[in-house]
């Protein structure tokens, strides 16, 4: 009833997973991250949990719909099945046509689908909604399916997105032999107190908002405390935030906007969400750091301005003053980039930027940086070494002893 009211091209709070409006705050991108890696290695089980309604579907779309076309993806989100039930399941996804309550014949079925799609060049990728709820029968036959091989290749990537309660199910001790198999898990927490506007804010610009409606900026502690910083709880609340502005003729969400959403909805503040697991279930796994720390030079106009040392597992690029690494120009995105260590090696994943990103003048979202790579973002360009420059190691077997150069 609002969205003409504010003169909005749509409605920004819809329950819906639409792409449009994806927002990725700092859990969802260090998520995006580690399942482009995962995917790109082909290696393992992944792993992805958070609270209902932090976005873990969206960071799942979002990844996949990023994967080249020869991907072959299944998506199973009905859990509580048995073991047969669960393999009948998986073939009916991938469009296998077995017989039913035949444990062997989905079993061959399955494989020589999966060697099908790896002799054709595809790659299979089979993604279990609402794991947690899965029985330890169920998890025995993932663990199988998981070793699936051919010629040292894995035939099949699994993804497990569930709940926290998910983790406590991988540790019982029925499920070591499964817990083996994981490569990277990620835990997606709820919007921190900075995000949470951002959110709002970007919900809005989507939707076609000009200047046309305007949060009081009092009741963002408010907003945070009813709901917990999760994304499903942000857009119900703030539906019903315009939806009282609306009906107060005002174009200002105030406090008693609030009072009013509140009330209709019969929220409480919510307080005790589940936080990410002290111990992650398997961290992403980091090498050693190097001899030589990684680094990036930032260039404008040709000349060097700054030098970055790739000295934590993640940094952020783009304009805003707060990131790690800030580009001072308007054609970059707010938060336009990160880069994240995995496995001793750096990656650049671009964050959804307006004007994209080129590495060695190729748009990517996804790379891995080798020594000497050129990322360009807007008027600066960005250059990632890995070891000493040439001219570096000769001017200091120069300045050394004849004993020391040899």
């Amino acid at each position: 009833m609002y969205r003409e009211f504010f003169q909005l091209d749509d409605h920004p709070f819809r329950l819906t997973a639409d792409a449009r409006y994806f927002f990725m705050g700092d859990g969802h991108a260090r998520a995006s991250a580690y399942l482009h890696y995962l995917l790109q290695t082909a290696d393992g089980i992944g792993v992805i949990t958070g609270a209902p309604g932090v976005g873990k579907t969206m960071v799942l779309e979002h990844v996949l719909a990023e994967q080249p076309e020869a991907f072959q993806v299944a998506r199973l989100q009905q859990t509580q099945l048995d073991d047969a039930e669960f393999l009948l399941a998986v073939c009916l996804q991938f469009g296998i046509e077995a017989a039913a309550g035949n444990k062997a014949r989905l079993h061959a079925a399955l494989r020589q689908f999966f060697e099908s799609e790896h002799y054709a060049g595809r790659r299979t990728v089979l993604v279990v909604d609402e794991a947690q709820a899965l029985c330890p029968a169920v998890l025995e036959e993932i663990r199988q399916l998981a070793g699936l091989e051919c010629h040292g290749r894995k035939l099949l990537q699994i993804v497990l997105c569930g709940q926290p309660e998910l983790v406590s199910a991988l540790e019982r001790p029925e499920s070591s032999a499964l817990a083996q198999r994981i490569r990277l898990h990620a835990h997606i927490p709820p919007l921190g107190d900075e995000e949470v506007p951002r959110y709002i804010d970007h919900r809005l610009r989507i939707a076609g908002c000009r200047a046309c409606v305007e949060f009081a900026e009092s009741l963002l502690p408010a907003i945070q405390a009813c709901t917990g910083g999760v994304p499903r709880r942000l857009n119900t609340l703030c539906d019903m935030l315009l939806t009282a502005a609306c009906v107060r003729n005002t174009r200002h969400v105030d406090e008693a906007c609030l009072d009013a959403a509140v009330a209709k909805l019969g929220w409480a503040p919510l307080h005790g969400l589940p936080a990410a697991p002290e111990t992650a279930l398997l961290p992403a796994p980091q090498a050693e750091p190097p001899t030589f720390q990684p680094r990036l030079i930032v260039y404008r106009h040709g000349r060097a301005v700054k030098g970055y040392l790739l000295d934590r597992p993640r940094l952020l690029i783009g304009r805003h003053p707060d990131l790690d690494i800030v580009l001072r120009s308007p054609q970059a995105s707010r938060t336009h980039a990160q880069i994240v260590r995995i496995d001793g090696a750096w990656y650049l994943q671009d964050l959804d930027s307006k004007n994209g990103t080129l590495v060695n003048r190729r748009v990517v979202t996804w790379h891995r940086l080798a020594h000497g790579d050129h990322v360009r973002i807007a008027n600066h360009v960005l250059v990632y070494h890995d070891r000493e420059p040439e001219y570096t190691r000769r001017r200091l077997a120069e300045r050394s002893p004849a004993c020391l150069t040899g």
